[in-house]
């Protein structure tokens, strides 16, 4: 057995037990602490990465670890522990200290975690499940509210359905192939094209895609804010790093490609334009989720490294910028009454002029606008669509991001040009969410200055 090829695993899962006993005994008082001791778990685990070495493999192969699974288990475990320290204060304040919330989420980033270094479809569909069934319960966690239940309960039946797919799809997979490896394929075989539309479908769903987008307003809307924060930002990593390794596999068959390319064209527009319709700023957000959804698609139409690069580095600091929003969102949302309808952020320049700027920092960094290193990752990707002779993707691509900075600017529009007739308290800002701010917006702006800092790294990780 090579321990070393899970080495992070064992650190994660050693520090989710020593959460969940700490919960036992610890008093609701001491719930500050609990989430603080949860929160270093992730980083420390992220240290242990540069104790793996690569490429590796566990479980007679089961498992697969390499260069890119490691940038992907950083991100996750970053993300998970920010994502802890953002929350406690919030928790708080809704006097819902739940200590369970500490080591759910562990649990969901050990799920991730093991993801992204599946290379048998057994292990993908565990470790997809490990971390569903664990948000599923997150963004119920408000057990009082009903908006929080039902967003919970949407999850869980459109996350079967993805369950079922995949589950279906694998079946499928192992009689074309004979096997639940994944591994190169190129046969003109009916069976394995239906196994992998199966798949993908199911991938699809989790990214939450058009038209398999359905609970991400939902379930946005209705979890905690910063259960939101997580959940739209650390699985998508995961199933992004995911998909370009199996795009390396299958993307020389014509159905992944036509496939790709109609969910990514279909996400992008659709919600593009209903995200116009929205009246609450978490509800956009989401809409904004799920047509990133069909930029990231873009990346993983074909295997190319540049363009797989490009989006990957995309995804990475659009990660951060999304995780600072909805921190931002879950600060404002501890004053009584707010209900991130459009009418509760006029004027919030006014009264939360640092809030209004640094979320109005993450919204001009999601719209592409330069120094913020999100412009760089779609000018690779636009640069890599063209170069691979994909123009009309590359020019709908375009389109759809100048239709985006309408929305986005309308919030912008409504804090700093409209005035409020509501006297608002002053938002109270944690430590932990003054960090997880101030490191997301260090992020975005000096990977923009210095994207070779990791836009190398990926590169030379594919």
């Amino acid at each position: 057995m090579n321990w070393n090829a899970i080495l992070p695993e064992l650190f994660l899962s050693v520090g989710t037990l020593v959460v969940f006993f700490l919960e036992l005994f610890l008093s609701r008082k001491h719930y500050k602490l609990l989430i603080f001791v949860a929160g270093l778990v992730p980083l420390l685990s992220m240290l242990s990465l540069f104790l793996v070495q690569t490429p590796t493999q566990a479980f007679f192969g089961v498992l697969y670890t390499d260069t890119s699974s490691l940038i992907a288990k950083g991100l996750i475990y970053l993300i998970t522990g920010l994502s802890l320290f953002a929350s406690y204060d919030y928790f708080l304040k809704k006097s819902s200290e739940y200590g369970e919330l500490a080591y759910l989420m562990l649990l969901a980033s050990l799920g991730l975690s093991l993801l992204v270094s599946s290379a048998n479809l057994a292990l993908l569909f565990l470790s997809l499940e490990l971390a569903s069934i664990t948000m599923y319960i997150l963004i119920g966690t408000f057990k009082r509210e009903y908006l929080s239940k039902e967003a919970s309960y949407k999850y869980l039946v459109i996350g079967s359905v993805g369950t079922a797919m995949l589950a279906f799809g694998s079946a499928f997979y192992y009689g074309a192939v004979g096997s639940l490896t994944l591994r190169q394929y190129a046969q003109d075989n009916t069976l394995f094209l239906l196994g992998m539309f199966l798949i993908l479908s199911a991938l699809a769903l989790k990214v939450s895609s058009v038209p398999f987008h359905f609970w991400t307003p939902d379930a946005y809307e209705g979890a905690p804010t910063p259960i939101t924060a997580y959940i739209s930002t650390a699985p998508k990593v995961a199933l992004y790093f995911l998909l370009t390794k199996m795009a390396m596999l299958f993307s020389q068959i014509g159905g992944w490609m036509l496939l790709v390319i109609l969910l990514s064209v279909l996400s992008m527009f659709y919600a593009g334009f209903i995200a116009y319709s929205q009246r609450s700023v978490k509800r956009l957000l989401a809409y904004s989720s799920v047509a990133h959804a069909g930029y990231f698609l873009l990346g993983v139409v074909v295997w190319d490294k540049l363009l797989n690069s490009a989006m990957l580095f995309y995804l990475s600091v659009y990660a951060f910028a999304v995780l600072g929003s909805f921190v931002i969102l879950a600060v404002l949302e501890k004053r009584e009454n707010f209900t991130h309808h459009f009418m509760d952020y006029k004027g919030l320049g006014r009264h939360d002029t640092l809030l209004a700027i640094f979320l109005s920092l993450f919204l001009f960094a999601m719209i592409g606008i330069p120094p913020m290193a999100l412009f760089i990752g779609k000018l690779g990707m636009f640069a890599g669509l063209i170069k691979l002779g994909f123009l009309p993707l590359a020019l709908l691509f375009l389109l759809a991001s100048i239709i985006s900075a309408g929305y986005y600017l309308k919030v912008i529009v409504y804090m700093f040009m409209e005035g409020s007739q509501r006297k608002w308290q002053k938002a109270e800002v944690s430590v932990g969410e003054a960090f997880v701010i101030l490191v997301c917006a260090v992020f975005v702006l000096s990977l923009g200055l210095f994207p070779n800092a990791l836009y190398d790294l990926i590169l030379k990780g594919l």
